[in-house]
């Protein structure tokens, strides 16, 4: 995040704080109750968002070597990623061509030369060309350069991989422009210089509710205080934050307590997450949370209208991490996930609450602007 920026962000806060006001938007916003359980709005959802979209799936620091690989199925396809040995991350359908077994049953492995189908043997090298049929004789003059596997669009960038989930054509280029893709969030996500962090830990969570009323709870802090009063609300100052569309992307900073100690310091000192918290929502599925020295990565997966999978991950710098001991990380994982427990629990309550016919839509306050601007950019691209 530029430092201009930052400064910018901290002193509309600090400026909140003295006149105890809020970053308002024009006016309520609403979306309607059936958005979260109607069965054809998610499945336009699914076609849409999680088919021709850009989806992360994953982390730099998992495939990092030449026979690197994870799979990934919760975007509803199977997908295959690999880093072959001439370094290029690609992304296939994790799928045979023979008859549509997967070709790869572990969730990610390294040292591998080729992959092969549990089913009927057929092989495929790391760039996904099919290497040879078993029994081949069988299948006569069959063309093996038409039965590679299918190709996906990938990105590598700011440690960070995106797939479109969508099998392209032959002729078609897997290079997928994912600066375009983020437009004015890019030159935050290159300053935080993400490419070389490390997994400390990841953790998939089921809940009973819809995808995107998980991604809701992240777009606002007015219920810190009553929701998070143990947990993370000691640690912010009540609902000063502030709030910016970027495109189909949203950019949140979080204050807290110690915001005020900058009244009078100098601002070419200022830096942001040493008094806030810096929250991207990344069209469609995928928040950041940027603290001062890692960074949370949520990222929701519809299973069913009523039903969601969060992957929960925190990335480290290995600097950051070779200075502080592993309770240290743990305590910050263990506070993100605390939080979690009590905004998924009311969300599955929420969700359940959405048949009673108690309200036709969800009313977002002024101050919940990005909750308004999520869902239009929602309705807006299934339409």
């Amino acid at each position: 995040m530029r430092h201009a920026d930052q400064v910018a962000y901290l002193e509309r806060m600090l400026r909140m704080v003295r006149t105890n006001t809020r970053d308002d938007g024009p006016g309520l916003s609403h979306t309607p109750v059936e958005g979260y359980f109607d069965p054809v709005q998610y499945r336009r959802e699914v076609d849409v968002l999680f088919r021709r979209h850009p989806i992360v799936v994953g982390h730099s620091e998992q495939v990092r070597k030449p026979g690197d690989f994870v799979t990934h199925d919760a975007t509803g396809q199977p997908i295959l990623i690999a880093r072959g040995t001439d370094g290029v991350l690609r992304a296939f359908l994790n799928v045979c061509r023979h008859r549509s077994a997967c070709v790869e049953p572990a969730a990610c492995g390294s040292n591998k030369r080729a992959f092969v189908c549990a089913y009927h043997g057929w092989a495929y090298d790391l760039t996904g060309r099919l290497l040879g049929i078993t029994d081949g004789t069988a299948f006569g003059d069959v063309d093996k350069s038409r039965y590679g596997l299918r190709r996906l669009k990938i990105a590598e960038k700011y440690g960070l991989i995106w797939v479109v989930p969508t099998a392209l054509e032959d002729h078609e280029d897997a290079t997928l422009d994912i600066d375009a893709y983020l437009g004015r969030l890019q030159p935050d996500l290159e300053g935080w210089t993400m490419a070389g962090w490390v997994r400390h830990s990841f953790e998939p969570i089921r809940r009973q509710m819809n995808w995107k009323l998980v991604i809701d709870t992240f777009l606002e802090l007015y219920h810190f205080r009553y929701l998070h009063p143990e947990s993370v609300f000691p640690l912010f100052l009540d609902n000063i934050a502030t709030y910016e569309q970027m495109g189909q992307h949203i950019r949140i900073a979080a204050a807290k307590r110690t915001l005020t100690e900058l009244e009078g310091s100098p601002q070419e000192s200022w830096r942001i997450t040493d008094h806030a918290i810096v929250l991207y929502a990344m069209f469609p599925n995928t928040v950041l949370t940027y603290t001062q020295d890692h960074c949370g990565i949520f990222t929701s997966f519809p299973i069913a209208p009523e039903e969601s999978v969060l992957h929960f991950s925190v990335l480290v710098s290995p600097e950051e991490k070779a200075k502080k001991p592993d309770s240290y990380w743990e305590a910050n994982r263990n506070l993100f996930a605390a939080a979690l427990v009590e905004d998924l629990g009311i969300g599955e309550t929420i969700q359940r609450n959405c048949h009673t016919g108690a309200n036709r839509q969800q009313t977002f306050g002024k101050f919940e602007k990005a909750l308004g601007w999520y869902h239009a950019e929602i309705d807006k691209a299934i339409a």
